[in-house]
């Protein structure tokens, strides 16, 4: 999986953060299984196997938070920040070249999935990051791995994928110009004509992105209402490709299509691991290719601030770079999600930006495809990378104007990513100063590149409970407001910045808390000025309540259209689970009803549909791909279709009929893994697709491209159990199991 990462950094706030040893020093990560005490307690034990050049003082490594002892007396571990970690030992000090040091640290949980292990290992030396080569150990080596300690077991073994693969596999295939997104009609002629040229001409038409067109000559003339006909013109392009024979030639036809929605949408987190322009602007044909008009683009977070301010350098020569430190007081972020520990590596997705040119870049080849790039900057919460930027300017410049927080809050919370210190505090002014200058930077940008700022996403989402107890000025000025919650003062924030953005003509959008239970005259004022509004979960029926209040509600649900949530409970399959799971059905039943159950009145407020993919377990485009595809498909029709419209199969159809195209175009993508089963003394193998190679083996190792190709059922012999992998192009399947005894 490759990295394409550019990095310019201020030298003014540089810092020599120099590897300091060659790549002999390895790490090998490994877990020895879960168990329970006596009183029901599960954990497991994760080894690492440290093998040094030279005496070293710590241990370094990334991963989801969870309690955890060092089994080594002599061992302490300590939490840098909620997600990073360090362990120390006498025992390093005295380490030798070449020899073998193991750590074994007791973990509190089960650890049931790829995704919970650690990444970003590294040596610290002298203070600094000592790069590694690093392996880690797959987590099926043995049952104990990934089952529970009372015998529940995630693992989908192979005879259950055998009945699941024969079950979804269907001849099934996307008929002439209906391929996803399907049109709203297609009327097949009687004749078949050459692939016509296109033209399109403006129409008057009150629904969303619509067309209608005559494929019957030469020439084919779409008449549009699109904004943007340029984006029509290549959907039906694509239509075209796809439906012509083998001679090049296409059905006559009569096809009229239209979007039930406006917003069109896909989020993709840069903010917590970083890809380059070009991996972006690779995937904006894809968000281009299904008929999405909008690239939600998360640019800012508490991980990573990933876009030039000019005029507010630190935002990424602080927040576009992370490493190894036990301070803030150091122009980089910590480390967290991955890295080697230097904020100066440029092939680490930890670091990265995109500099004013290169966001330009991107913005016209967004606009080139009829995609609109909104950009997202997330605040109050989720904010401590421009509030550690904004903190190392104080200090170097000693202007406080533009400092987020202030000193003397003893206030202390607890967020849903365990952290206490990325909260921006309403009640300091250098908040409003900070997002004018923001506002202005955005603003010149898109202007620079000529292209329409949709609007900006202001966040606003999980600010935790007691954020700004200990905060003075905050209570201060919610005793002047006659504020009587913490929420009153969230609103407060919110409010403001909407202003600033209308005072520079802008609109914004936000997540649902911004949405959520506010006064009237709150609602008043905020909601003019506001495009779009991110319902993430409908717990208590959330987006009927932001639509019955009059708010552009954008169906957003984790348990449907987060491409980051796993879609199995397969131990080796990527994803987070706190969601749900999300299998690739699971997008094409994001239905209006299903989301916003309410009367016409209040689904008429549903102005769109958006898939997200946060960043947490992403390396690589790759990995972005394989976690969005197929399931951009399902999003693609519910974008076009806000009610039901195509079957399971025909879906399952629609995806298998992708797939070679993804493969063509060397992309990854997920795929299903094969199933096993012993049928009448012999090994049978199936995949769902008809695309691939299935490799397999018979000793118990991993499947690779090299491995046995399977090509009709055998004779297994005396193997004690068979693995296999689903191989096309670069994508590849997790391993499929059967135990034979």
């Amino acid at each position: 999986m490759t990295r394409n990462l550019l990095l310019a950094i201020s030298a003014a706030a540089g810092i020599a953060s120099a590897i300091q040893a060659s790549a002999e020093n390895t790490i090998v990560w490994e877990t020895l299984g879960n168990t329970a005490d006596a009183s029901g307690n599960v954990s497991y034990t994760q080894r690492f196997t440290i093998t040094p050049d030279a005496p070293f003082e710590r241990m370094a490594f990334c991963m989801f938070k969870r309690p955890m002892t060092p089994l080594n007396p002599a061992d302490t571990i300590v939490e840098i920040l909620p997600g990073y970690f360090a362990v120390a030992s006498p025992r390093f000090e005295k380490a030798k070249a070449g020899e073998p040091i193991v750590v074994d640290i007791a973990t509190r949980a089960a650890l049931r999935t790829t995704s919970y292990g650690p990444d970003g290992m590294h040596l610290v030396c002298n203070g600094k990051p000592v790069r590694t080569v690093n392996t880690r150990r797959g987590i099926t080596d043995n049952p104990s791995q990934w089952r529970m300690p009372d015998g529940r077991d995630g693992m989908i073994y192979g005879d259950a994928a055998f009945a699941a693969n024969d079950s979804l596999r269907t001849t099934l295939r996307p008929a002439p110009y209906m391929q996803i997104p399907t049109p709203k009609s297609v009327t097949i002629g009687s004749g078949t004509v050459a692939i016509p040229t296109l033209r399109t001409e403006r129409i008057d038409d009150p629904r969303h992105d619509y067309y209608r067109v005559h494929i019957g000559g030469d020439t084919a003339v779409i008449y549009t209402n699109s904004r943007r006909p340029a984006a029509v013109e290549a959907m039906l392009r694509r239509r075209l490709a796809e439906s012509a024979d083998a001679s090049g030639r296409v059905p006559e036809a009569d096809i009229e299509d239209w979007a039930d929605y406006a917003y069109r949408g896909m989020m993709i987190d840069v903010a917590r691991n970083f890809i380059g322009k070009e991996d972006m602007k690779s995937l904006i044909d894809l968000i281009a290719r299904y008929g999405l008009n909008i690239l939600h683009f998360h640019l800012g977070d508490d991980e990573g601030w990933r876009v030039e301010i000019p005029a507010l350098p630190e935002l990424t020569a602080v927040g576009a770079r992370r490493g190894y430190t036990e301070t803030d007081d150091v122009p980089f972020l910590k480390g967290i999600y991955s890295g080697d520990g230097n904020p100066d590596a440029t092939d680490t997705p930890a670091n990265g930006f995109y500099t004013v040119d290169e966001y330009v870049e991107i913005l016209r080849y967004a606009d080139s495809l009829g995609v609109a790039v909104l950009p997202e900057f997330d605040s109050p919460g989720h904010s401590r990378a421009a509030i550690r930027a904004m903190e190392w300017r104080y200090r170097n410049t000693g202007d406080a104007s533009l400092r987020l927080i202030h000193d003397g809050d003893t206030s202390r919370y607890t967020t849903a990513q365990a952290l206490h210190d990325n909260i921006m505090n309403p009640a300091v002014e250098g908040c409003y100063k900070f997002w004018g200058i923001v506002f202005d930077g955005i603003k010149d940008i898109y202007a620079r590149a000529g292209v329409e700022l949709p609007a900006v996403h202001i966040g606003g989402d999980e600010v935790p409970d007691h954020a700004w107890d200990g905060s003075g000025l905050a209570q201060a000025l919610m005793r002047r407001n006659g504020m009587k919650h913490q929420r009153d003062l969230h609103a407060y924030f919110v409010e403001r910045v909407a202003q600033l953005a209308a005072e520079r003509g802008l609109a914004i959008a936000g997540w649902q808390e911004m949405a959520l239970d506010h006064s009237k005259a709150y609602n008043d004022a905020v909601r003019p000025s506001t495009i779009a509004v991110n319902c993430w979960t409908n717990a208590g029926d959330k987006g009927s309540r932001i639509a019955a209040e009059g708010w552009p509600l954008i169906i957003s649900n984790v348990d449907y259209i987060y491409f980051d949530q796993t879609p199995n409970t397969h131990p080796e399959e990527p994803g987070l689970t706190w969601g749900g799971l999300v299998d690739e059905f699971r997008p094409l039943h994001a239905t209006i009803d299903a989301l916003c159950p309410a009367d016409p009145a209040t689904q008429a407020n549903v102005a769109g549909i958006s898939g997200h993919l946060f960043s947490e377990t992403v390396r690589s485009r790759a990995m972005i791909e394989r976690y969005i595809l197929p399931r951009m498909l399902g999003l693609a029709e519910r974008a076009f279709h806000a009610r039901p419209t195509l079957t399971d199969a025909e879906y399952f159809g629609a995806i298998t009929a992708e797939m070679p195209r993804w493969q063509a175009e060397g992309r990854d993508f997920y795929m299903r893994h094969p199933g096993i089963r012993l049928r009448d003394g012999k090994i049978e193998m199936n995949e769902p697709y008809g695309i691939g190679e299935i490799r397999y083996t018979l000793d118990g190792s991993q499947p690779t491209r090299q491995s046995a190709l399977y090509t009709g059922p055998f004779v297994p012999g005396d193997a004690a159990q068979v693995r296999a992998r689903l191989f096309a192009g670069p994508a590849e399947s997790v391993t499929s199991l059967l135990y034979l005894k």
